[in-house]
């Protein structure tokens, strides 16, 4: 339990060094949802909510602001997670060769990615109450949160392979735009397409609007979500205990010479 605790503090504070992460949280976040609320048109428009199959009236503004801020939240959340695990893993390869418990780090990891993730999350929605009041807040939030646990788990996924936070950015922004831009239902023709329901934002979009503009709960489009989630936590986790097990096996091939001649 200490292990995990100092593990999960350091991982706190590598987010905490981030000062473009935090400074993007205090502007970058309500900036999007105000321009999204102030710019769109104010006019009520009709949509068909894939999840439940009814079609739906509500202003451009709002829908836009759903879908900014899942955007918004997404990129900061893909681009910190990236940034942090990009700058600990040296850290962390030693730590685990030296003999520190590997599953308190992964722990540590997960920590942070839903404490992240959540602190991002409400601070969103705290934003668009001041402009509107959705009918399910607290559904609000867990689609909101779905969203952010996903690029989290895409930051950690990147960190993997790409060797720059430049890369990460570009990366995280890309897949967000592919991602979102096409689920639009004011915006873009393509957001009745079967397809959608394939993106990882999927769940967290058809919930967002379910919970802006109906009394109902059907969470079967966060299958979808969770689906995502798992699979890019899984490859990320799996990746991070193979690299430093390789790392120790590399260790132990240098050490076996030095013991040999002592």
């Amino acid at each position: 339990m200490n292990a995990y605790r100092t593990a999960t503090a350091y991982s706190f504070l590598a987010l905490a060094k981030n000062r473009l992460a935090l400074t993007l949280l205090a502007f970058f976040v309500p900036l999007w949802i105000t321009i999204a609320k102030t710019v769109a048109t104010p006019d009520s428009s009709p949509f068909r909510l894939r999840a439940t199959g009814q079609v739906l009236h509500a202003g451009g503004d709002k829908i836009t602001m759903l879908s900014g801020s899942l955007n918004a939240v997404s990129l900061l959340v893909g681009f910190w997670m990236f940034s942090a695990a990009r700058r600990t893993s040296d850290f962390d390869r030693r730590l685990t060769a030296a003999g520190y418990p590997r599953c308190a780090l992964l722990a540590a990891e997960l920590t942070t990615l839903l404490a992240t993730a959540a602190m991002v999350s409400t601070y969103a929605v705290a934003w668009m109450l001041l402009y509107w009041s959705p009918r399910q807040t607290g559904l609000l939030i867990f689609a909101v949160l779905s969203a952010a646990l996903i690029y989290g788990a895409v930051g950690l996924f990147l960190a993997l392979f790409l060797p720059s936070e430049i890369e990460g950015m570009v990366a995280i922004i890309m897949t967000s735009i592919i991602d979102l831009a096409p689920q639009n239902p004011v915006g873009a023709t393509t957001a009745n397409s079967p397809l959608i329901t394939l993106l990882p934002s999927y769940g967290s979009l058809q919930t967002a609007l379910q919970a802006g503009f109906t009394h109902h709960l059907t969470l079967a489009p966060l299958a979808n979500s969770l689906a995502w989630l798992s699979a890019l936590s899984a490859i990320a986790l799996a990746a991070f205990v193979r690299r430093t097990r390789v790392h120790n096996v590399g260790q132990q091939r240098r050490e076996r010479p030095h013991r040999a001649r002592s």
